[in-house]
Order: structure tokens, then sequence, then C-alpha cells
């Protein structure tokens, strides 16, 4: 895999977590890499993949654009998607555009991964 610069990845057992790099999401540029990056997770094969969302504080239309492309592809493949500790910021942006029935998520690292 491709050293990433939006993201960082663990392993958790099976569980593959990712981390945010930075804690907003406007640049179009950034945007675009973080979507590549997150791509490149789900192309290596990655049957479940958990976003740690805790550090990330703001998303702009063209990231949420990203992340439902993500849940898309996750799903073509036959992956499985969670989100954790989402912070009040984007939990109420979610809300609001309803992608808080999309994404299955859960409020902290050890429940999300107890969720698989």
């Amino acid at each position: 895999m491709k050293i990433m610069e939006k993201i960082s990845l663990s392993q958790n057992g099976d569980v593959t977590v990712v981390a945010f790099s930075q804690p907003k999401f406007l640049d179009d540029g950034d945007i675009i890499q973080m979507g590549d990056e997150l791509f490149q997770v789900v192309d290596s094969g990655v049957e479940k993949i958990l976003l740690d969302m805790s550090n990330v504080h703001f998303l702009s239309s063209a990231a949420l654009n990203r992340f439902i492309m993500l849940h898309k592809k996750v799903k073509g493949v036959g992956s499985e998607l969670r989100l954790v500790a989402v912070t009040p910021e984007i939990e109420k942006i979610f809300a609001i555009t309803r992608l808080n029935t999309l994404f299955s998520i859960h409020p902290d690292l050890s429940t999300g991964l107890a969720s698989y």
C-alpha cells in the first residue's frame, strides 16, 4: 500500500482502523486525496474497516460525497464499514443530511470493534 498522507492505518485483529490526519476537509485537493486513500484501503481487500472520526471536526459537502462514494464501494466489494467517535460537529452534519441512517456509527473504538 502507498504511503498515506490524509489517513493512517492500524490493525486491531482483523479490523483495519483508519484515523484522519487533519481536523477539517475543505480543500478539493485534500478531499480528493483523502477519498483516494480510503478507496485504496478498500481495494487492498480489507473486509472490516473502522473509521475513527475523533480528530475530524468539519467535513465539506464534497467530503461528505466522498464518504457516500466510500460506502457504495465498501458495499460493492462485500466489506463492512463502521464509524466511531464522531464529534458533535460531525454528528450534527450527519443528522441534518441523514447520513446517520446510512452509516453504522458507534460511540467509541471498543464499541465499534465489538460490533463486528
